[in-house]
């Protein structure tokens, strides 16, 4: 079996081609940005007309790339998913009713309401 690189997309700018390096790279999938017909990027992000190549390290892994990519076509456009960063957790306070946010990595714990000082479980 080979292990060669494949190209699994193009991309229209070089900004998209690094969100969908960091993806694949999210989801175990070792990517890269390649575009040999234009090895340097031209001025304000424009490169040749077929766009900015994609590929995966791993032979191995280009149809699952090709698959996580393809579902990720089909979401209507805003759509998170559902294990997409939050950025705040919204809690409303037992004891005063105060509603604050708290940062996503608190899920699970137990903190103090910025208003009162009361203990505010974190969902």
């Amino acid at each position: 079996m080979s292990n060669d690189p494949v190209c699994v997309r193009r991309a229209k700018t070089v900004e998209e081609a690094e969100i969908i390096v960091a993806w694949l790279d999210e989801n175990g999938i070792e990517a890269t940005i390649v575009d040999p017909s234009n090895p340097g990027v031209m001025a304000f992000g424009v490169t040749d007309p077929e766009g900015i190549a994609i590929w995966v390290a791993d032979s191995e892994k280009a149809d699952r790339a090709a698959a996580l990519l393809a579902e990720h076509d089909k979401r209507p456009a805003g759509v998170e998913t559902p294990d997409a960063a939050i950025d705040t957790i919204d809690v409303a306070c037992p004891d005063c009713g105060h509603t604050g946010g708290f940062p996503a990595d608190l899920a699970g714990t137990v903190q103090e309401c910025p208003e009162c000082g009361a203990n505010v479980d974190v969902p």
